[in-house]
This record gives C-alpha cells, structure tokens and sequence, in this order.
C-alpha cells in the first residue's frame, strides 16, 4: 500500500503559524485589558474602606461630640513591595470600630485632631504596581466625592 501526500493527515507549518499568531494577538489585547482589571479592583478596596471610616467616624461624632484623627498610616507600607499586608488591630481605627477584612492593599490614615470639629480627613495609600508612585485616595467629613492623587488608575 502505498500513501500519497494528499491521504496524509495533518496540520502543515503555515496552518500552524497562523494558529500561533491569532493566538499571539487575542493574548496582546487580553493581558492589559486584565491588569487595567485587576488595578480597579485594587483600588476598590480604597473606596469600600474609605466609606466605612466616613461612617464609623460620622457615627463615633454622633456619641461623643468629636472626630477621631491623628492616625499615621497604617499599616506603615513606604518601604515595602506593593502587595497584601496585615491589618494592626492596635491603631486609632479601633476606636471607631473600623477593622478591614483580611489583608490590604492600601495604607489608611487620619488627619485632623481629637477636638469637637466640623470635619475630618480619611486617606488611603498605596504603590500598586511597584513603580515608585504612589497614588493616594482621600475624603473630608463632610463631602460625598472621594479624590484621587497620583497615577495608578
């Protein structure tokens, strides 16, 4: 029995470059489509945890006259890599009650001192992706709209 080369089956070089690059160009449109994803989600964190300190603080104002402020960032993140870091359950956030699940993406401080105020100032910080800038996440008492500084958007 002898084959000819029409009766042999398979995929030839050419078929299977093109397969490599249709492959090549889907995966160059997907990837930073994901990281743009991944980063929002990041950065959610911020603006859930942001909103929880604006309503433990407006709450702790509503017993007791005052606004808890004067807490450093914690936890304390300038000289580490970006990624998850634990929460210190020992900072001025227990006063309010406020304590984040798990791990955190972002530093959260507060501004402003323990006086009968009108106001108070939340910050959330962060070098997401490593590259040296921070972008920081803030709200005063008062105001509904969160603002951002920096460049991880």
């Amino acid at each position: 029995m002898s084959t000819t080369l029409r009766e042999k089956k398979g995929f030839t070089l050419v078929e299977l470059m093109i397969v490599v690059a249709i492959v090549g160009v889907l995966a160059a449109i997907a990837i930073p489509n994901f990281l743009r994803f991944r980063q929002r989600a990041k950065i959610s964190e911020a603006k859930a945890n942001l909103g929880a300190i604006r309503v433990t603080e407006h709450a702790y104002y509503a017993e007791h006259d005052l606004y808890v402020g004067n807490q450093a960032y914690t936890p304390d993140r300038t000289a580490d890599p970006p990624g998850r870091f634990p929460w210190a359950n020992d900072t001025r956030f227990s006063i309010l009650g406020f304590t984040p699940d798990g791990r955190v993406f972002f530093s959260y401080g507060l501004s402003g001192a323990d006086a009968p105020t009108d106001t108070f100032t939340a910050m959330a910080k962060s070098d997401l992706d490593g590259d040296g800038a921070w972008s920081t996440w803030h709200l005063t008492g008062g105001d509904k709209e969160l603002y951002h500084e920096g460049s991880d958007l």
